[in-house]
């Protein structure tokens, strides 16, 4: 046995930029602001005393001013009830995409988003807030589980880190402007104003994102599960064009590995019931559904809804809290930009590790600092250790939006096989929303009783839950979507190897190496044996015969390899 030469035969996966694949990655994450901005754009609401005194919620004959009776029941039910539409967006989202496609997808979630979004501003009574609100989780949720598929299905596989990455900027960029806009509209003269202005800027990003599919190319993959072969060609060979190189090898061999993928995948049970009866992917789930549990395990959603409450315990007045808030929340886009840039040089693996050891120590610290320093509130403050509390959760936010909000998002939308990618997909996010909805329901009560110890809750599972990960994690970087599955033990499922494919730049044609062996560990090192008499199938594609496709009549076996057994 010799070892093949991956740098000559394999295609060129380092010359994989393509402006034309990036902007349209880059317009479909932004669909990720029609996430963040809805999900943060409640904490600005409910603080808005317009607002509660509209909605009946603040009683104004008193003095002081009180929350009614049955305030805080109905004021849970507003930030509740997003989370709990995320399971009607992402497992009815997760059936059109995969029925009728990824952009159709952005038309379900852009309808649900819009909707609701014009029911919240037209509100007359809680009831109908409420109402509204589920209606525009589902939408928003729904996007949080498609864009990333969606960046995934086109993105190249040595930047497809960075490409997906994207979708955690928008999400934190989303929560960015909520905070502002929600202090920028506090100054309004008009009361009403005051809240339905930063509920009606919602409206702008679902309303950007059938703009943008106007534009943007169906997902080849998709295409190709639906056996529109020609099409599905036509938007590869777009997107990720090579300038410079007449032969185009890296896009005519990733389609060719895409199309035999897809001829394999269409055979195989789609359905949730399959994520759990197979072993291999039942372990993808499993991980997937995991770190998506660990990730809201280091208390990020209760450190953004009640981060006032939080530098309130530390001593700081309700100026600085806001200023403190919306610093904190700021600091999520370049800790997210970080992670996306360095992800396809580092790996999905290390950045993941980092970011839950890096959350749980943060936790660490910033317990003993409340513990030691701010229970009860001193007389005489302790700057100091205040200031390093502080430190504590922006150090936090960088760790978390580094290592697992962009990654984990990246993760989620790779580990799956096509036939299961949204369901996989929309699946993690479920989790996230379940996790979400659990937290936040006992985070109030949960700190008037035990302050501080609560953190010790999430200590606990993100420092046991990332013990767990160090053992499990795989490392995905720079591995098509086509080959994922031998990393989990199915190499047999992978019907083509881009280390096995190259182009003959004598005769143009695209020329595809019999595989006979392959491992890969869980860190995504391959080792590719190859039988020294190979035998060699010949493709002829369009470089080789101008305007001619893929088809199984173009391949057959060399006859010198024949010869030389």
């Amino acid at each position: 046995m010799a070892k093949h030469n991956v740098a000559q035969a394999g295609f060129k996966q380092d010359r994989q930029w393509n402006w034309k694949n990036y902007w349209i990655c880059l317009g479909i994450a932004c669909g990720q602001l029609a996430f963040g901005y809805p999900a943060s754009i409640i904490g600005v609401t409910l603080a808005q005393p317009s607002f509660l005194i509209y909605m009946k919620l603040l009683d104004v004959t008193v003095d002081p001013p009180a929350l009614a009776s049955n305030a805080d029941s109905l004021i849970g039910a507003m930030s509740g009830v997003f989370q709990a539409g995320a399971f009607l967006g992402v497992i009815i989202g997760s059936f059109i995409m995969d029925r009728y496609g990824r952009k159709m997808g952005t038309v379900f979630c852009a309808t649900l988003s819009i909707v609701g979004g014009i029911g919240l501003v037209a509100s007359v009574n809680t009831t109908m807030f409420i109402i509204f609100r589920l209606i525009a989780g589902a939408g928003s949720w729904g996007f949080l589980a498609l864009t990333p598929v969606y960046c995934a299905e086109i993105a190249p596989p040595k930047l497809r880190g960075f490409f997906v990455g994207m979708n955690g900027m928008g999400i934190t960029l989303g929560y960015s402007l909520a905070s502002y806009m929600g202090l920028a509209f506090y100054y309004a003269k008009n009361p009403s104003t005051q809240w339905r202005g930063p509920l009606g800027l919602a409206l702008i990003f679902p309303v950007f994102q059938l703009l943008i599919i106007i534009w943007a190319p169906e997902s080849p993959r998709y295409l190709l599960m639906r056996g529109r072969v020609e099409e599905a060609r036509k938007v590869v060979m777009s997107i990720h064009e090579v300038k410079g190189d007449e032969d185009q090898e890296y896009a005519r061999g990733e389609f060719y590995q895409m199309q035999k993928q897809a001829e394999f995948d269409r055979k195989l049970e789609p359905t949730y019931k399959a994520m759990f009866f197979k072993k291999s992917y039942r372990k993808r789930t499993l991980l997937a559904c995991g770190f998506a549990f660990i990730g809201q395990s280091t208390a990020v959603l209760v450190i953004n809804n009640y981060g006032p409450t939080l530098y309130a315990a530390l001593g700081y007045g309700t100026l600085d809290q806001l200023k403190l808030q919306c610093g904190w929340i700021t600091m999520g886009t370049p800790a997210n930009l970080l992670g996306a840039v360095i992800m396809d040089r580092v790996g999905r693996r290390v950045l993941m590790l980092t970011g839950i050891f890096g959350c749980c120590a943060c936790l660490i610290v910033e317990a003993a600092i409340i513990a030691t320093f701010a229970t009860p509130i001193p007389a005489i403050p302790n700057t100091a250790a205040l200031k390093a509390g502080v430190a504590a959760f922006y150090i936090f936010l960088l760790f978390y939006g580094c290592g697992i909000d962009v990654a984990g998002v990246v993760f989620y939308s790779e580990i799956f096989p096509n036939h299961l990618r949204a369901k996989g997909v929309a699946m993690s996010i479920g989790v996230i929303a379940l996790t979400d909805l659990i937290y936040l329901q006992v985070t109030a009560t949960a700190f008037s009783h035990i302050g501080w110890k609560f953190f010790l809750v999430f200590i606990i599972i993100s420092g046991l839950g990332g013990i767990v990960a160090f053992f499990y994690l795989p490392e995905t970087k720079g591995v098509p979507l086509e080959e994922i599955a031998a990393i989990f033990g199915d190499a047999d499922e992978v019907m083509v190897f881009s280390e096995d494919i190259h182009v003959d730049h004598n005769t143009h044609d695209l020329v595809i190496d019999t595989h006979t062996g392959a491992t890969v560990d869980k860190k995504g090192r391959r080792s590719i044996e190859k039988a020294e008499d190979h035998v060699i199938q010949r493709v002829a594609t369009e470089a080789g015969h101008p305007g001619h496709t893929i088809e199984e009549k173009d391949v057959h076996v060399d006859e010198k390899s024949i010869a030389g057994r």
